[in-house]
Order: structure tokens, then C-alpha cells, then sequence
């Protein structure tokens, strides 16, 4: 639960909060990732969106653009590589990888399993993941599973509703 803190004199509308991570009621279950809200467009008037993500070794999303918002990835545990534009960058833990609006990407998982902080400015892309999710019934990483043909549809139609484009190989 968010902590609110008083709002500077002469703006209402500006809230200050401070949050733990471990919150149960803001984590949900993303294609494989346990992800959870640290902080979303609601509560900071859309300018950012913070969110922790963890997946195992072997989740790697295809490459994609987001249209509306940069990406960074900050790491926390584990090791992952990012492919951004053609360039490839190595993440460890206290790396931060910047990955501009406009500019296809992906990554690979490389450790067993990882965690990290994902900022997206401005906020709204967050709604993607909300969207194409379940709640998460625990603190843990979802079951391995297949994703199915019409999960896919899903998210890539949902994936146009938040400006991601996903780079797939012409058939």
C-alpha cells in the first residue's frame, strides 16, 4: 500500500507516495514475468511508470517497438542482453540500457533468472502489461507454459491500443 505524503502548498493535484515492493495486490502475471506496479500513470499524473520484472532464462520477448514511450531497464540480479537497433548491450546487475522510443529491440534472459526495474516515460505502457495479464496468486514466477496462437493474437492487438509494434518475420 502506498504511503501518501502531503502535496506541496498551491498543487493539489501533485501527490507525493513512497511504496514497498512486495505488494500482492499490484503484481500480476505477464507471459511468463511476475511483475509488479511500483508506480503507474494514475499516480504520477502520466509522467512515468515504474515497474520490478522477473523472469526466468529462456523468456525472450520478440523484437518490438513501443511508439509512445522510451524504456529503461535498470538490473537488479541476473544477466540479460539487449538487442536495440542492431546494437547489443550487456546488462548486469547495476547496469542501466536505455532503450529509445521508435527504435526496434528485444533481449535474452542469460542467468537462470532475473530481476529489474523497467521505467517508461512517459507513463501509459504499463497498461499494456496490466491488459494482457493475470493477477499474480503469489509472489513467484508463473508456471512455464506455451503460449497459445490465440494468446499471441491477443497481444499483438492489444500491443496497437498502446503503440507497441512487435517486429515479427514477414511470412
Amino acid at each position: 500500500m502506498a504511503t501518501p505524503l502531503t502535496a506541496p502548498e498551491g498543487n493539489p493535484q501533485l501527490t507525493a507516495f513512497g511504496r514497498g515492493r512486495h505488494s500482492l495486490d499490484r503484481s500480476v502475471w505477464y507471459s511468463g514475468w511476475l511483475m509488479t506496479f511500483l508506480a503507474t500513470a494514475e499516480e504520477t499524473r502520466g509522467q512515468f511508470a515504474l515497474l520490478e520484472a522477473v523472469a526466468r532464462k529462456g523468456n525472450v520477448p520478440p523484437p518490438h517497438i513501443h511508439r509512445r514511450e522510451d524504456e529503461t531497464f535498470y538490473i537488479l540480479e541476473g544477466e540479460m542482453t539487449a538487442s536495440v537497433s542492431g546494437q547489443t548491450i550487456k546488462g548486469t546487475p547495476g547496469t542501466a540500457i536505455f532503450l529509445p522510443r521508435d527504435v526496434v529491440h528485444s533481449f535474452e534472459i542469460e542467468s537462470e533468472q532475473m530481476r529489474m526495474l523497467v521505467l517508461l516515460t512517459p507513463a501509459g505502457g504499463e497498461g499494456y502489461f496490466k491488459e494482457c495479464s493475470e493477477p499474480a496468486p503469489a509472489m513467484t514466477l508463473p508456471p512455464p507454459s506455451e503460449v497459445s496462437y490465440g494468446e499471441i493474437e491477443k497481444l499483438l492487438a492489444v500491443g496497437v491500443k498502446y503503440g507497441i509494434e512487435f517486429a515479427l518475420p514477414k511470412p
